[in-house]
């Protein structure tokens, strides 16, 4: 299902800075953007689930097997990849109309527009004339 999502700047480093984490060491793992917010969005809500579950308890605890089995649902799901592929695609070919539409505009402004033909003045006879013949 195709969401419209707006993200923070603060909440849109710490999406990357988790990106990157994956990336790094012997074994890296390129997590994509969407598949990463999913990801945070089913921990953030297992968290709050507990905690309204458990008003009384000042700590929450997720166990780090649910981190893991979020993680395996959501990097290994083929549907969700489709999808990720589909929006790079879409902004590449986004990224390049605008880049073209910039080179345009860039080229229309550098040229000089024809110089319009200067107006000869009519005599109020041409007009007459011509709606007589």
């Amino acid at each position: 299902m195709r969401r419209s999502l707006t993200v923070t700047p603060e909440n849109d480093k710490k999406i990357l800075l988790t990106k990157g984490r994956f990336l790094t060491g012997d074994a890296p793992f390129d997590i994509d953007y969407t598949t990463l917010v999913n990801i945070l969005i089913e921990l953030g809500h297992k968290l709050m689930t507990a905690a309204w579950n458990d008003s009384a308890n000042p700590n929450v605890i997720i166990d780090k097997n649910e981190i893991t089995e979020s993680f395996k649902k959501h990097f290994f799901d083929a549907e969700l990849k489709e999808e990720s592929v589909g929006d790079q695609v879409a902004e590449i070919i986004f990224r390049k109309l605008v880049e073209q539409s910039n080179v345009a505009c860039d080229q229309i402004q550098k040229e000089q527009p024809p110089a319009l033909p200067t107006l000869q003045p009519r005599s109020k006879d041409a007009k007459r004339e011509k709606y007589i013949a």
